[in-house]
């Protein structure tokens, strides 16, 4: 029972790690594409401003 618990925190982390690995590199390659980095500052605008206008 122990060693199934071990293995079920093990895939978690592992899980994780792998998501966090991807979320990383899909930012890096969206910030440093310049046409991708203006429509993310677009879309932040809207949201502060509250804008329902797609």
């Amino acid at each position: 029972m122990f060693i199934a618990h071990k293995l079920i925190a093990t895939k978690i982390l592992l899980t994780g790690a792998v998501f966090l690995t991807a979320g990383t590199v899909l930012a890096a390659a969206a910030l440093s594409d310049p046409k991708c980095r203006d429509k993310l500052k677009e879309c932040a605008d809207k949201l502060r401003n509250g804008s329902k206008n797609t």
